[in-house]
């Protein structure tokens, strides 16, 4: 079997398995690295008020949030969130889901370096229920705004119905809160998903064991 044979045979396999998943959970979420608004932090920040749809996908809630610009390092793209603008604030979308699918969020978080507390607490939360609190700690002199230090986490929830809003809050209670950005959102693979690819899998392995047989038979 040739290597081009085994590579169309591998991805054949493997949009197989990720087509049934795709097809259980689509979701349309939009702007993950909140590069895309109507407004421009520039070099600094803009203070946006709970109500806000300046960022594109996103409603602003709670008293307010920053978004940030050059003010300090993103983790991806040019521009992030600080979840407490003057105080407490939140973010949100709400994009397509299937009822009864799981997803996994991924995400990053850092701390605003230029204040207390240290540990600065997001509340994750899908359609106001399956909450999940992540503390970031900011460690003065590592953590500055030319290395925030982000770090990856991860949240998990299953919708309930064909749309979920995810939501990101400060509980920080200062206007210096925990920093947000890069979020994607995907569909966890079902049972099937895996067994169709591992059946494709075991196909490939076979016809590869009958071409090795053909070839010693013809040796």
């Amino acid at each position: 079997m040739s290597n081009i044979m085994r590579k169309t045979l591998l991805a054949a396999a493997f949009a197989g398995a990720c087509g049934v998943a795709g097809s259980a959970g689509a979701a349309a979420f939009t702007n993950g690295s909140f590069e895309l608004a109507s407004v421009d932090p520039g070099t600094g920040f803009t203070t946006l008020a709970g109500g806000s749809t300046a960022i594109d996908g996103w409603v602003v809630g709670g008293d307010s949030i920053d978004y940030i610009g050059g003010y300090w390092q993103p983790e991806d793209g040019a521009r992030s969130i600080d979840l407490s603008g003057n105080a407490n604030g939140s973010i949100s979308q709400t994009f397509d889901t299937v009822a009864g699918q799981s997803y996994l969020v991924n995400f990053f978080l850092a701390g605003n370096p230029d204040g207390g507390p240290a540990a600065k607490l997001a509340i994750t939360s899908a359609d106001g229920s399956q909450t999940a609190a992540n503390i970031f700690t900011v460690v003065p002199g590592v953590n500055t705004r030319t290395d925030m230090g982000w770090l990856p986490y991860v949240y998990r929830f299953t919708a309930n119905t064909n749309s979920t809003t995810l939501s990101f809050a400060s509980a920080t209670d200062t206007a210096f809160g925990p920093a947000l950005d890069n979020v994607s959102v995907g569909a966890v693979p079902e049972p099937a998903s895996w067994a169709l690819m591992i059946v494709g899998f075991g196909g490939i392995g076979a016809a590869m064991r009958r071409q090795r047989r053909t070839l010693a038979a013809t040796a």
